[in-house]
């Protein structure tokens, strides 16, 4: 059951976050039908998965609240405020009872104790209407008080048995919703022992069943099997359902078994069923005239059915859900086939040299690169995955903190829609939820104080994202006070992260609130002010070969921009050499190379710069700052890399083209190394060492001259 444990987690931590979403939106004011819709549908998804596991718990207290929002969705009780935070209340206790359920751990007092207060406060909404019931909700108003009874009719298909759940679990479900009052096996299909496929179920179930619910709560009963089972359901007492059965299923003995299992003793049958059924004519001239009687309706049944199969075989052809761990794998793997191809192109361009003719096999070999190149973007393009879901967590997260603190906060998301590896999006999670708490705590101010400023009394922060030159930015931006440089330049001189005589830039002051312990809050808080955090916010994107920047304008507000790598596994470099040592530049941080010539070194003098057609170039010698020998070449050529709208020309000495490029971790002992993300391994099985391209220009725009 791990496998299918596992789904049911995805699948409840998927509806608990729509559920978070739609109260979330309530809370700013949206309250609609398909908010209300949602939330519902969500408890009540939650409630039929836990009922076929066997989770009485996460089914009782989903129940309460699947009755409530049923009241609400008849338009029985009224939404407000104390509501939409109780339901947020249960929303994270039910999600403490799933996590409980699969760990197969039980909760202690205290989270049972919670659960009992928000069940009681659940029923004491559902009982301010007197009139209505929570059994009421739950069956159709033109029912009595007794129990309604309907007949289940299913068949399976031939790969039932692959989906791995079982039948026992669904009518073990029934029971809990109602009473079977019988399940009668129809048997007739089996074939001889000799024909007879292990693995192809045989049997079906015709099914009596009673109790206070509705045909779509019958029908959820079997979502997770929707695609692989046959499945009829009528009310008993509906004229001339068991004459439609008898002619949906086509099946001539399925009218002698329906009496034989004793259905006409329980008077559920009409007279059609009581009728001699003795001879094969008799029942031919029965079905017959019965299909005479209900062709027109059947007709449209069945174009429904095959409408509904159709979309049915669409949706599952479309969506495959894959264990992120499957396509790790694959990357790995996939990786050392580019490093071992680009071993093969090395050894095939040896020989080529030396026979100085081309040949089938490096035709052959190049096709192959091309080939790989397609598998790798395509596996790729497999992590891949949109911000969005992820931003819609932090809503939550916003509001409760600017209420916790008294503030008014409107929190904009736009660019949801943008890709990235998924690896990214997770590790990034953390970082974005603090620097959105500092954004609410420091930035914006209490609506008093923006009312005297003449601000509105809703501070907004914004959180969007958009692709920009290869990479992924992610930009908070909140309309609150902005940073006092003077202050935090202050503070770090009293805290020696920096001397008063170093002349720092408004940016270069702004990134000291990244120094660890600084911190220019005037009173420590829950949420912030201890001065840690922030410096681990920055080493965190750092780690995933990222950036991030600060502006701000004092009294109006601040922008703290993210940049990132679309993925941390496979890139296209560009190959040079500098000295003896072979380093990879990211191709999508490269402007154009261009030569440095005699002329033009003699024109710089021990200037950093050149003028490249008009504008000056700053410019960076790797061999003084990774300390590489002298150049065994009498070339010298600059790369003009660039990191967002900053730009620096690396001096190297050998331009070797472009490179496929596997990236490897360097292990504890290299991580300070300056400028430098990673290595890869060369097709000669040379090591090649990868350029942290933003953080060369920060060495670049920090030290100034190396010479």
């Amino acid at each position: 059951m791990e496998e299918e444990l596992e789904i049911f987690l995805e699948d409840c931590d998927d509806q608990l976050q729509f559920m978070e979403n739609a109260l979330v939106e309530m809370q700013n004011g949206i309250i609609d039908e398909e908010a209300i819709g949602a939330i519902f549908r969500a408890v009540h998804t939650i409630k039929g998965s836990a009922g076929m596991f066997g989770f009485d718990d996460i089914v009782a207290f989903t129940h309460t609240g699947e009755n409530l929002f049923d009241l609400i969705r008849q338009g029985k009780v009224e939404v407000n405020k104390e509501m939409i935070d109780l339901f947020l209340r249960c929303k994270d206790y039910a999600e403490k009872l799933v996590q409980a359920a699969v760990n197969s751990e039980e909760l202690d007092e205290e989270q049972k104790r919670i659960g009992e207060e928000l069940t009681n406060k659940l029923i004491a909404y559902i009982e301010g209407k007197p009139q209505e019931s929570a059994v009421e909700v739950l069956k159709d108003e033109t029912l009595d008080e007794s129990e309604q009874k309907w007949h289940i009719s299913l068949r399976f298909h031939q790969e039932f048995f692959t989906t791995g759940m079982s039948i026992n679990s669904i009518f073990n479900f029934f029971n809990k919703m109602g009473k079977v009052l019988l399940k009668h096996p129809i048997t007739y299909n089996i074939p001889p022992l000799e024909e007879l496929n292990p693995i192809h179920p045989y049997i079906g179930f015709e099914i009596l069943f009673s109790g206070k619910t509705t045909k779509e709560e019958l029908e959820d009963v079997f979502e997770f099997v929707a695609d692989d089972v046959d499945l009829i359901i009528f009310d008993v007492s509906e004229k001339g359902a068991y004459e439609s059965l008898v002619v949906q299923r086509g099946e001539a003995l399925l009218q002698k078994e329906l009496i034989a299992a004793s259905f006409a003793s329980q008077e559920m049958f009409s007279e059609t069923f009581l009728k001699d059924v003795s001879s094969e004519e008799s029942e031919a001239e029965e079905k017959k005239e019965l299909k005479k009687e209900i062709i027109a309706p059947q007709e449209s049944l069945e174009k429904q059915e095959e409408a509904k199969k159709s979309e049915s075989k669409k949706k599952s052809s479309t969506t495959l859900r894959v264990d992120s761990h499957k396509i790790d794998l694959l990357i790995n793997y996939m990786s050392e086939i580019v490093i071992t191809n680009s071993k093969i192109l090395s050894l095939v361009e040896r020989e080529n040299e030396e026979s100085e003719e081309s040949s089938e096999l490096e035709e052959a070999a190049y096709s192959m690169k091309e080939l790989l190149e397609y598998v790798r973007d395509g596996i790729m393009d497999m992590r891949m995955i949109q911000v969005g879901d992820s931003f819609n967590k932090f809503r939550r997260i916003v509001i409760d903190t600017a209420k916790k603190i008294g503030k008014d906060v409107e929190f904009v998301i736009s660019g949801g829609e943008t890709e990235l590896d998924k690896s990214v999006v997770e590790r990034i999670s953390d970082p974005l939820i603090h620097m959105l708490r500092n954004s609410i705590d420091h930035g914006i101010e209490l609506p008093e104080e923006r009312v005297a400023k003449g601000k509105r009394a809703k501070g907004r922060v914004d959180l969007r994202a958009y692709p920009d030159a290869g990479s992924i930015v992610i930009e908070i931006e909140d309309d609150g006070g902005g940073l006092d440089k003077e202050r935090i330049l202050a503070k770090a001189i009293e805290n020696g992260v920096v001397k008063p005589s170093d002349k720092l830039s408004d940016e270069e002051i702004y990134k000291l609130i990244f120094a660890a312990g600084l911190s220019t809050a005037d009173k420590v808080s829950d949420i912030s002010g201890r001065g840690v955090g922030m410096d681990v916010v920055k080493r965190n994107i750092e780690d995933l070969r990222g950036s991030v920047d600060i502006t701000s304008t004092y009294g109006v507000g601040s922008k703290i921009t993210i940049r990132l790598p679309l993925t941390l596994a496979i890139i296209d470099g560009f190959l040079v050499q500098v000295g003896l040592t072979k380093y990879i530049i990211p191709l999508e941080n490269i402007k154009e190379c261009i030569e440095l010539t005699k002329e033009e070194e003699a024109q710089m003098g021990t200037n950093e710069f050149i003028n490249l057609r008009g504008e000056m170039l700053p410019l960076l010698n790797i061999r003084d700052v990774l300390h590489e020998e002298e150049s065994i070449s009498n070339r010298k050529n600059i790369v003009i890399v660039y990191f967002g709208n900053k730009y620096v020309g690396l001096i190297v000495d050998e331009l070797l083209g472009e490179y496929q490029t596997v990236i490897k971790s360097l292990g504890e002992v290299f991580v300070n190394l300056p400028g430098i993300s990673g290595g890869s391994i060369l097709g000669s099985g040379e090591i090649a060492l990868i350029f942290d391209v933003p953080r060369l220009i920060e060495l670049k725009n920090r030290v100034g001259s190396v010479k």
